[in-house]
């Protein structure tokens, strides 16, 4: 089975919540944190984390006048359609893709103050991730947006993908030496996940 499978997709009607797609991978994901959990509580804060911050940008889009119409679940992350026949403007994109990371960093904050630090340190890490510049990240949109708010939107997209695959690649270099140091293959994967996401019409598995 190739790992670029078409996913599993639950429509809903119109006007109702968001037509939900789970991918093989983000099957395999799961499998993988059940695995390395270990009874420490990683999947279920890591689902938690992850929840609120699609959360976040899904109340962010209502709230901006967007109509989502799909979610996407990947080995890695999650997506957010919104219908093309409502677009935002840049700025009503921008804190779309804000929304999310800052409900992280938030509940990372709210985690910590009560001193559950797992919960603190995964939607952290969850939250700094999601604003690297990179394409299919947070961060690359808002790098998008900004500069689409600046009239640069086209020369942006470009500058978008060089800034990716030098982030992705200077990832997959310290993901190889972790692997090698401590047998660990998490930012390996992820890096090679990014650097998918950059071919032209992949949107990882």
């Amino acid at each position: 089975m190739s790992i670029w499978t078409p996913s599993i997709t639950w429509p809903c009607p119109e006007g109702r919540r968001p037509a939900l797609a789970v991918t093989p991978g983000f099957v395999l994901m799961l499998a993988v944190l059940f695995y390395l959990d270990e009874g420490v509580g990683m999947l279920g804060w890591s689902l938690l984390a992850c929840a609120l911050h699609e959360g976040g940008h899904l109340l962010a889009a209502r709230l901006a006048g967007g109509r989502p119409v799909g979610l996407r679940l990947s080995a890695i992350g999650a997506e957010l359609t919104l219908d093309p026949g409502a677009p935002l403007s840049y700025g009503g994109e921008l804190v779309v893709a804000l929304a999310g990371p800052a409900v992280n960093l938030l509940l990372a904050w709210a985690a910590g103050w009560g001193r559950l630090w797992l919960l603190a340190g995964v939607s952290l890490t969850l939250g700094v991730f999601n604003l690297l510049p990179v394409q299919g990240l947070d961060g690359g949109r808002v790098l998008w947006c900004l500069t689409g708010l600046a009239g640069r939107a086209h020369m942006g997209q470009t500058a978008l993908r060089c800034i990716s695959a030098c982030i992705a690649g200077g990832l997959l270099g310290a993901g190889l030496i972790l692997l090698r140091l401590t047998g660990n293959v998490t930012l390996a994967v992820t890096a090679l996940w990014l650097l998918a996401g950059l071919l032209p019409g992949r949107r990882g598995i």
